[in-house]
Formats: C-alpha cells, structure tokens, sequence
C-alpha cells in the first residue's frame, strides 16, 4: 500500500493532522506513507512512526497541476500515479488540482477543506480527519498530536542542557506566532519572565527562537540579560521538539511551536495565550494545556494573571 498525503500550510497546520495520519498508520502498518509539502516541517515525523518519505510541494513543474489543459511533468505524473491512495488538503476551489490528480491515475484520490470553518467549535483535528470518513476510519476520544522524536533527536536535545546545573527547572518561553494579532505584549514576556526567575531559585529560562521571531527574541535577551537563560534559536524541529520534552512548563501564544511542545510529551504542562483565534478550535486539546485568552485582546491578559497560572502550574508538578 502506497499512500500519498498532501499537506501544505504552517507548522500547526501540520501538527493537527497529525491525528489523520496516526490513523493511516493504524489502518495500515505497513503502508508507504509519503508526505507532498514542506520538507522543514514534514521532518519531525519522516522516519519518526508516521512518514516514509517527504517531497517538496516548493517544486516549479508542479505549478502546472493548478492550470487547466496544462501539459503536466511526465515524471510528476509517473510519481503521483504510483499512489495506491491520494490524500490532498491542498486548496483547489476551482477543481483544478483535483483534475491534474485524476489525469496521473493514482489508485484513488480524497480531497478535503484545508480551512476550518469559524463556527467549527471542535479541536481541528476533527475537522481534518474528516478526510477519511469514506474509508470508514474516525478519531475515537483521542484527538491529540503526538511526536516520536528518534534516539538521536533526544541526544541532541539533551545536549543542547550540557552544563545546565542539575536540578534546574527550565521553563520554556516562545514570544512569536505566525501574527502580530496573536502576541502579547514583548514588555510582557519580559516582565513575566524576571518574575518567574526571581520566584524561585533554581530555575532558568529557555528562550525559543524561530525564523520569524527575531524581533521579540532579541528583546528578550536584552531583558533578560541578567538571568539565568538559554536561547533555542532555529533549531531543527525534531531536535526542538526533543528539547521541549526536558522542560518543566511552556508558554507560549496560538502558535506551531505551542502545538510541537504539546505533542512533545504528553504530561509538559503547556500555558496557551489566546487573542483573537478560537482556543476550541486551535488550542492542543490536551487537560496539561492550560488557555489564557485576552478579553477583548491579548493586550488585556495582565502579567499577574499568567504569573499566577505559570506558579501553580509549577508548583502542582513538583
């Protein structure tokens, strides 16, 4: 069985389909399951219980299959062709894609919504799953992501601590997401983190760092300057994701990067901040992830309210 999933989009994007591809794996153990998107991000779960392999969607020959009548790449058609079963969550509102697909023969081709409906009111992960309902497969109570990160991973990761003193709680920190409507406030996370530092003794801050954020992160380590911290910049993601796993709390906004420490381990303890998205819908549906949502805006979630929720957190997981 040969399975090709076709998945653009963000970090988080990927992470909450997860779920559909665990399914997959479930149905068919011994399925080749390749994945046609980013391969930056498709890596945290190439080889890592879900993906046999991952090609590029950033290809210039595959523009054509959004054309109609397009003469389409003989080798593009020869590879999709060779899928026993084609799953695509790419955007095709006028069936373009859906028809270039039948024209390479695959065995059989789903297509699915890669947008949520706003009045959705679940977990995304059920809404992408919905792709697989006319193969009869379903998510049951479970709807949560999970990564598998590989022995070298977890090596890497716990190297990134070498020299950290042992003891030390680390408390991970992500300032960005994918949008400015989506952040708190950088004076914010300043202040909660020198808070956090200040409460307890034996405690550092590990401050995440991704392509997009070097703004709010070099406000932070200008801040925080003068504390006990380290800076996880640009890290692969398998290699983040395993480092994630040896933190004690993570906070963070509607970002991937919040969904990857979710799926890192299941019991992190993950502090959510909420703006204008639907936590119902975006937020990992986990009980350790704790939703803050500033009302009207994040702007209004105050430094006390998230300082209180990070302590008792911290304090029930002693």
């Amino acid at each position: 069985m040969k399975i090709l999933f076709i998945r653009g989009g963000a970090l988080g994007d990927f992470i909450v389909t997860l779920p559909t591809l665990r399914l997959l794996r479930q149905r068919w153990p011994e399925a080749h399951i390749e994945v046609l998107g980013h391969p930056r991000i498709s890596e945290i779960a190439l080889h890592r219980t879900y993906l046999n392999g991952v090609r590029s969607v950033n290809h210039g020959p595959l523009s054509a299959f959004f054309m109609p009548r397009a003469v389409l790449d003989p080798g593009w058609m020869d590879y999709i062709g060779s899928f026993d079963l084609v799953l695509s969550y790419f955007y095709d509102p006028d069936g373009l894609f859906l028809v270039n697909l039948q024209r390479c023969k695959p065995g059989r081709i789903l297509t699915h919504s890669p947008r949520v409906p706003e009045e959705f009111g679940r977990p995304a992960a059920l809404h992408f799953a919905g792709m697989l309902e006319p193969l009869g497969l379903a998510l049951a109570d479970d709807v949560a992501s999970d990564l598998f990160p590989s022995p070298e991973d977890v090596a890497a990761g716990r190297a990134f601590l070498t020299g950290l003193k042992s003891g030390t709680r680390l408390v991970a920190i992500h300032p960005g997401s994918g949008g400015n409507a989506k952040n708190w406030p950088m004076n914010s996370w300043a202040e909660l983190g020198r808070r956090l530092s200040s409460a307890a003794g034996n405690l550092a801050l590990l401050l995440v760092e991704g392509e997009a954020d070097a703004e709010p992160a070099q406000f932070m380590v200008e801040a925080w300057k003068d504390l006990p911290h380290l800076r996880a910049r640009w890290l692969p993601l398998p290699i983040l994701a395993a480092l994630l796993r040896e933190t004690s709390l993570y906070l963070g906004h509607d970002s991937g990067i919040t969904h990857l420490a979710a799926a890192s381990r299941r019991d992190l303890p993950v502090i959510a901040l909420f703006g204008p998205t639907d936590p119902a819908i975006w937020a990992p549906p986990r009980t350790n992830v704790h939703v803050l949502k500033g009302a009207p805006a994040l702007d209004d979630l105050t430094v006390d309210e998230v300082f209180q929720t990070a302590q008792s957190v911290l304090e029930a997981c002693r």
